[in-house]
C-alpha cells in the first residue's frame, strides 16, 4: 500500500521492508508516543516544553512516514522566543491535532486492510 494522503509507505517500507508485523509494531510506537507527547501539546507550554513536544512529535511522525505530520511540527516548533506570535500556537495544536487524527485514521485503515489480507489467507 503506497497511495494514502497520510502516511508514505515507501518511505515506511525503506526501514520496514514490507513487514506487516513490523509495520504494526511502528504504528504501536507511534500511538504511544502521540498519547505520551500529546498531552504536554498545549499553547501555554513554555518554550522548552513546546520544543520537546512539537520535536518529539516530529521524529515520531518522520518514523511512520507521516510527512505531512513532521513538516507541521517542524513549523510549530520554531515558535519560541521572539517567533512566538499572539495566536500562533493555538492555530498550531489545532493543525497538529488535526494532523494527528488523520494519521491515526490512516493507520486504522492500513490494520484492518492488513486484517482482512490475513484472513484471507489463512
Amino acid at each position: 500500500m503506497t497511495d494514502s494522503p497520510e502516511i508514505d509507505f515507501d518511505h515506511l517500507n525503506q526501514y520496514v521492508g514490507g513487514d506487516a508485523d513490523l509495520t504494526r509494531e511502528i504504528f504501536g510506537l507511534f500511538r504511544n508516543q502521540v498519547e505520551m507527547w500529546g498531552r504536554g501539546l498545549s499553547a501555554d507550554a513554555d518554550d522548552d516544553m513546546w520544543t520537546n513536544v512539537t520535536h518529539s512529535l516530529k521524529g515520531s511522525a518522520r518514523a511512520v512516514g507521516a510527512m505531512g505530520l513532521a513538516e507541521a511540527c517542524e513549523k510549530a516548533e520554531a515558535l519560541t522566543g521572539d517567533d512566538r506570535r499572539p495566536g500562533a500556537r493555538e492555530v498550531a495544536v489545532e493543525k497538529l491535532e488535526q494532523r494527528i487524527e488523520h494519521v491515526l485514521n490512516e493507520i486504522i485503515r492500513w490494520e484492518y486492510q492488513d486484517d482482512m489480507r490475513r484472513l484471507r489467507s489463512s
